[in-house]
């Protein structure tokens, strides 16, 4: 990726003059991270230097922590009420009233870190979602930030097979929430982040998902359970978007609108492999660990597979008669698209394959 950058900075600076131009656009871009957040630190920061290089500073971004303007989950709001230009966060932020937003970058069981950038950049992912946002909310949108798979749970009990979900307090939320109550009789808990922690060493919850290793290594989850249960097939790969009004957007020349995607392409890449590389240094440490480690099942991995779609179906049908066809698209090119790699990705050579 460093090779790529340079690249890329060498063709922008052929391509204007090398002293830098005056700002012509000073944007504010808010998000849900804190200052020393891992979301902050791995897409946000890296895009905003990525913009300043690729525009030769015609374009600033000025980052604001999470809070700043009210509620994290007003922050489209606040692009559409003018309080900032820009904004990045999750889709599923927006709730499950629209189903595409529990969908689009955040499918339970759906693509994995090999396939999900591929389905977002090649496959028609980003497409889908910018009409999205261009028809229905009035705004351009672009992947900005990716993340590898999340383990499925922390957990005070083993779990194995489906079955084994049954009545457990169960963290989780959203989509993958209403899967596992709907079709495994889980009893699904929604507890902010910073509760985790107390419930499970209390035993309030039987398992929690949070985030990827490194993530949960940080705020300790491993140590007020005894299980680590994986693969997080809940979320085996994951994005974030950023948008922007669709009129503040056409204020910006196409050179700059496209630096910008650019510098958005770059930060998604480079960010999901510095999340895969701090991932694997916790699974290391957390292995060397007095926590025992368990495996989801074989069955565990495809009988989800079938309720998650079967799930997502019906919604979109659903959002199909109210003159939304989003989730439908959105239904068959994930699940087109993951099948198509599951019977033709054989012949890649991969480090692991469980």
């Amino acid at each position: 990726m460093k090779l790529i950058r340079l690249m890329v900075i060498a063709l922008v600076l052929c391509g204007t003059a090398v002293t830098a131009q005056a700002q012509e656009f000073k944007w504010r871009i808010a998000t849900f991270d804190g200052e020393t957040g891992s979301y902050w630190k791995n897409f946000l920061e890296p895009f905003i230097k990525n913009v300043t290089i690729l525009t030769n500073g015609r374009v600033e971004l000025e980052p604001l922590p999470g809070g700043t303007l009210g509620s994290i989950f007003k922050i489209y709001e606040q692009v559409d009420d003018g309080l900032v230009e820009m904004a990045m966060m999750p889709p599923t932020f927006l709730g499950t009233e629209d189903p595409t937003n529990a969908t689009i970058l955040a499918f339970p069981t759906g693509l994995g870190v090999d396939s999900f950038l591929p389905w977002v950049y090649s496959g028609g992912g980003q497409e889908i979602l910018q009409e999205h946002r261009r028809e229905r909310m009035g705004m351009h949108s672009f992947v900005l930030g990716a993340g590898p798979t999340e383990l499925f749970a922390h957990s005070n009990v083993p779990v194995r097979e489906t079955s084994d979900l049954k009545g457990l307090k169960y963290r989780t939320l959203g989509n993958w929430a209403a899967i596992v109550s709907e079709y495994f009789g889980a009893a699904p808990t929604t507890v902010p982040g910073s509760e985790i922690y107390g419930m499970l060493e209390k035993q309030g919850l039987d398992l929690t998902e949070y985030a990827t290793p490194s993530e949960n290594k940080n705020r300790g989850f491993h140590e007020v359970s005894k299980y680590i249960i994986y693969p997080g097939v809940h979320a085996n790969a994951w994005g974030f978007e950023a948008v922007v009004k669709l009129e503040t957007w056409e204020t910006l020349p196409a050179d700059l609108q496209a630096a910008i995607e650019l510098a958005a392409r770059l930060a998604t890449y480079e960010g999901m492999n510095r999340f895969i590389v701090a991932d694997l240094q916790a699974m290391a440490e957390l292995q060397a660990g007095g926590n025992e480690f368990v495996r989801l099942s074989d069955d565990f991995i495809v009988e989800t597979r079938i309720a998650a779609r079967e799930w997502a179906a019906k919604q979109a049908a659903e959002a199909t008669k109210t003159g939304n066809p989003y989730p439908q698209k959105i239904f068959d090119s994930v699940t087109a698209f993951q099948d198509l790699w599951i019977a033709n990705s054989k012949y890649m050579g991969m480090d692991y394959r469980p």
